[in-house]
């Protein structure tokens, strides 16, 4: 068996950079304004095509199990959508 031994300088400074810290706590807080920014700007009908699509997947999920259930979500979600005045497919 072969041994082979290495000499590595000591790391010389701080263990963590000067300004990491601040500068990591800075691109966190930079990142959630841009997502809640980028939230606030999207179109209220996008959000509210996707709660419709998400109540329609549901009522496919359960229409075994609670077929009268199911039929009043998929009403419920093509009613919302008529008052809306789109139907997004």
């Amino acid at each position: 068996m072969t041994t082979i031994h290495l000499q590595v300088a000591p790391r010389i400074g701080p263990e963590v950079p000067r300004g990491a810290e601040l500068a990591a706590a800075l691109a966190v807080s930079f990142l959630q304004g841009w997502r809640a920014l980028k939230h606030s700007l999207q179109a209220p009908g996008a959000a509210a095509s996707h709660d419709v699509q998400a109540v329609r997947e549901a009522a496919w999920r359960m229409l075994d199990a609670d077929p009268r259930l199911a039929a009043d979500l998929l009403a419920a979600a093509d009613r919302h959508e008529q008052m809306r005045g789109a139907r997004a497919n």
